[in-house]
């Protein structure tokens, strides 16, 4: 560790470095800085120290305008300060700009031992932090393929939905993506079959073999490609091709990985889109055509328009986002529900002119998942769908407007109606871990064992306790307690620790800390109190 002396005393500077010198070998003294006017943050530049030892008389007025200079510029830089009685304040307020520890002179040199040690080991926690972020820095960027992999993953499987958000990744990861984009998907042909006597080594080998010989085909486009799952690599393809095209590549593609993998695959083909938020929409397709393979053939190339040119709308469709639609409207949470909402019918907006009858079978569909959501949680509720959903009303749909006001109501009435039984089932939960509390008050406090006694979370528990009592279920245990051992103490002449025991304390001091904490006095303070009452 490396330390500057800062003290206009002379004599000062000696008797520090001579100390310094013969009790802390380690510590190496860059030198000493005694010009009051002079500038210390360029000598600190130019001796690059670790830590300071300054007197804070040193500084005059400037003290803290100064400090601040010197931490803005080097925040890493620690000062340990000594000074007069009176000046703590000044001293202890320096900690805002990295004064470790403060001493009073004159300076003993036990108080320098204690503050020179501090200063050493905290100096030793720094260098372990630096080394442990190089190291984790360094570690990143061996590993950043992999993040890359994820990345592309979840564009693929449409997480990420934010263009500005995928074109920051496409710059970070250096992507050369710009715009037009389809995604082709390569499928091993009957895998369970085909590995059916590979280990598990030779299994994952002839996935990278096939990854190998697909970048390889790949190599004169600009695309990206990855192991989605041991039998299935998706290709991401930036450049307007025509269906032609990308027939003709995943032909050569499906011939090489057969000459040199010995592996027969089918290629689906989903189209091009302009925007990168639409990747996700042409994977879709991508994976929808290899259920044409018992028609088309298995090692073929099939694009999405070969098998449903007409079919604009189910790969845009978010059927994961309808899901949590569903969920959202089963718990009550309308705001949640009317996001969701927006985003389902943008998306069939942008799909173009729809069939007739689509709206009506789309919300009927959203009704009928919440319906059998419901049931199948044993919901006491389910026959209120009905009231809220009416099948009339949704039969009458018939534009995107339609469809959107009316979801858009009875989600609003039905989450209303949802939150109210909410309410009246913690009430239920309210009352019956009350009475799980007072008949086992006395075993070991877990809040987590009866959670799971009342099914439900410490979470939810303590929420209702807070909402209802004002208070955490833990202090609500401690006062039935408390209670308990109030009327032991005023009925019988059972000695405090029994009491304790008796009441859930296995140790009697901590026992009496929250007796005193709930009612103000001691157990033996109780229990005078209460014997003078009835004496009286």
């Amino acid at each position: 560790m490396n330390l500057l002396l800062v003290d206009g005393d002379a004599d000062n500077i000696k008797n520090f470095r001579t100390h310094i010198r013969s009790t802390f070998p380690n510590v190496r003294l860059v030198g000493h800085f005694s010009d009051i006017g002079g500038d210390l943050l360029k000598a600190v530049k130019e001796m690059k120290p670790d830590i300071i030892l300054a007197d804070i008389k040193f500084f005059g007025g400037l003290y803290f305008s100064r400090f601040k200079a010197i931490n803005d510029e080097l925040p890493d830089l620690k000062f340990l300060m000594y000074g007069t009685f009176n000046e703590s304040d000044y001293m202890k307020r320096g900690r805002d700009f990295g004064v470790l520890d403060f001493m009073y002179r004159p300076v003993k040199p036990s108080d320098l031992n204690r503050c020179l040690e501090f200063a050493i080991n905290n100096h030793k926690k720094v260098l372990e932090n630096r080394r442990a972020s190089r190291n984790m820095e360094s570690d990143y960027h061996q590993r950043l393929f992999l993040y890359e992999e994820i990345f592309l993953r979840s564009l693929l499987n449409g997480d990420i939905s934010r263009e500005e958000e995928i074109r920051n990744a496409f710059e970070y990861f250096k992507i050369p993506f710009t715009t037009d984009f389809s995604v082709l998907i390569v499928r091993i042909d009957h895998y369970k079959r085909v590995v059916a006597d590979l280990s598990e080594a030779d299994k994952h080998m002839k996935s990278i073999g096939i990854l190998s010989v697909v970048r390889g085909v790949l190599r004169e486009h600009n695309a990206k490609s990855l192991i989605q799952s041991f039998h299935e690599i998706p290709i991401i393809l930036n450049a307007n091709y025509s269906v032609e095209e990308k027939v003709l590549l995943g032909d050569r593609m499906k011939h090489a990985i057969l000459e040199r993998t010995g592996t027969r695959c089918t290629i689906g083909i989903g189209r091009t889109y302009a925007a990168p938020t639409e990747i996700a929409i042409s994977a879709r397709e991508a994976e929808a055509a290899f259920g044409y393979r018992y028609r088309m053939g298995y090692h073929a190339v099939i694009p999405i328009e070969f098998v449903e040119p007409d079919n604009n709308i189910t790969f845009r469709y978010p059927h994961a986002r309808e899901s949590r639609l569903v969920y959202s409207a089963v718990v009550g949470d309308y705001e949640y529900c009317k996001g969701l909402l927006s985003e389902l019918f943008n998306a069939l907006a942008q799909a173009g002119p729809l069939p007739e009858n689509l709206i009506a079978k789309t919300v009927m569909n959203i009704v009928f998942r919440i319906s059998r959501y419901i049931s199948e949680q044993n919901l006491p509720f389910a026959g209120e769908v009905a009231r809220y959903f009416p099948t009339g009303d949704i039969l009458r749909l018939a534009t995107l407007d339609d469809g959107y006001t009316f979801l858009d109501k009875s989600l609003r009435d039905f989450c209303s109606f949802v939150q109210k039984f909410h309410t009246k089932d913690s009430l239920r939960l309210h009352l019956a871990a009350k009475r799980h509390i007072q008949e086992h008050y006395f075993e070991q406090f877990s809040i987590a064992k009866i959670a799971v006694k009342l099914s439900t979370t410490p979470e939810t528990l303590n929420k209702v306790f807070m909402e209802r009592e004002k208070v955490m279920l833990f202090d609500y245990v401690m006062w039935v307690r408390v209670q308990e051992a109030q009327k032991h103490l005023s009925d019988t002449a059972t000695e405090e620790d029994i009491i304790a025991v008796q009441v859930g304390f296995d140790d009697v001091k901590y026992f009496r800390s929250i007796f005193k904490k709930y009612v103000g006095e001691t157990p033996a303070e109780f229990r005078a109190r209460s014997q003078q009452k009835s004496e009286g």
